[in-house]
């Protein structure tokens, strides 16, 4: 989910060198790839060591417990720091146990599955980030609504877990309303880079939006493509 509305101020470049238009949508997508190639190598080299950490139940507590910690904190640094170097690793720190996420739920689905998912969730980032160029304010005027509608859809979700029809192919309709919501969080994310001051540091805080938005699109297109698998 997009991390904009928790920055204090984004638009203080007090103290901050300006870098070119093209410098700083290099920067993002840098960024970017960085944290999918690390994802991809937890994933590809040690999703077994993860497994067998959390294959007892002492070590899935604390392996939740680690994830939280890392994860809020790397928000929190990325969110509240203006310097581009702390934004880094504030970001490192949430694609790191995202990654550890990936390496246990990727292997569970066959490769045609994942294939899939990662080409479905390519096309649709590619799609919502040209209609972000090309109607900005559109998406930009939105996050209170993808806001509330994201929750509610949470909500929904956990409810619909407890009583065990999450899991019906019925609540497959829930999974694309989700998946709609983050693409749109990729426009809004998009249209917002575009009206910041070009700095590094908003290069970065960008970055780990976008970041968010397309891993969460990723995740819920293998639920629905895994439910038919």
């Amino acid at each position: 989910m997009t991390l904009s509305i928790f920055k204090k101020d984004r638009y203080n470049i007090e103290n901050q060198k300006l870098v070119s238009d093209r410098a700083f949508y290099l920067v993002v997508a840098a960024v970017l790839f960085f944290g999918f190639i690390v994802n991809a190598i937890e994933v590809l080299c040690f999703a077994d060591a993860i497994f067998e950490f959390v294959a007892t139940g002492a070590n899935l507590v604390w392996f939740y417990i680690i994830y939280f910690v890392m994860a809020i904190a790397g928000v929190c640094i990325n969110a509240f720091s203006r310097k581009p170097f702390l934004s880094f690793i504030g970001y490192c720190l949430v694609v790191l146990p995202i990654g550890a996420v990936l390496a246990l739920v990727v292997p569970a689905y066959s490769f045609g599955v994942v294939r899939s998912a990662f080409v479905v969730t390519a096309i649709l980032a590619v799609v919502f980030g040209l209609l972000a160029v090309l109607y900005p304010r559109v998406f930009y005027s939105m996050w209170k609504v993808l806001s509330i509608s994201l929750l509610v859809a949470l909500i929904w979700s956990i409810i619909a877990m407890f009583t065990g029809a999450y899991f019906s192919s019925s609540y497959v309709w829930l999974d694309w309303i989700v998946v709609l919501i983050f693409c749109c969080y990729i426009g809004f994310d998009i249209s917002l880079a575009k009206t910041r001051p070009k700095t590094m540091d908003n290069a970065v805080d960008s970055a780990c939006g976008l970041y968010l938005d397309i891993i969460n699109v990723f995740l819920r297109l293998l639920i629905i493509f895994g439910r038919h698998d």
